[in-house]
């Protein structure tokens, strides 16, 4: 893989990886070719999402106010870069395009600075 890949080519990778996925093993739903609007895929990588923000925390306790230990950096970098997999499928499932998601991505982070000033 290019070490130089841009938000295009990893979101494209992500939407063949997914295609490819959903050929081998298919979802309980419907899936014609993503990026597709499919409110149960959405519906399906939401709920995973949940899941994997979890395990974010499972990987970083030092928020609990006791049993507050556990701090595993890799671990929690693993599932942070999973949260932002699962997130990309939400909008391949939402049937996003990779320059409307990376505008809008933009736009808001602009948007954000201006609230600042």
């Amino acid at each position: 893989m290019n070490d130089l890949r841009t938000f295009q080519s990893i979101y494209e990778e992500q939407i063949k990886f997914q295609n490819e996925m959903t050929n081998k093993y298919p979802y309980d739903f419907e899936v014609k070719e993503l990026p597709e609007d499919n409110v149960q895929g959405c519906s399906y990588h939401i709920q995973h999402l949940i899941s994997e923000i979890g395990e974010i925390l499972g990987a970083d306790k030092r928020w609990k106010n006791y049993r507050n230990g556990k701090y595993d950096k890799d671990e929690k970098t693993n599932e942070i870069a999973d949260c932002f997999i699962v997130l990309m499928n939400v909008a391949i499932f939402s049937g996003l395009s990779s320059k409307e998601l990376e505008d809008t991505i933009c736009k808001k982070i602009d948007q954000n600075f201006e609230r600042l000033k």
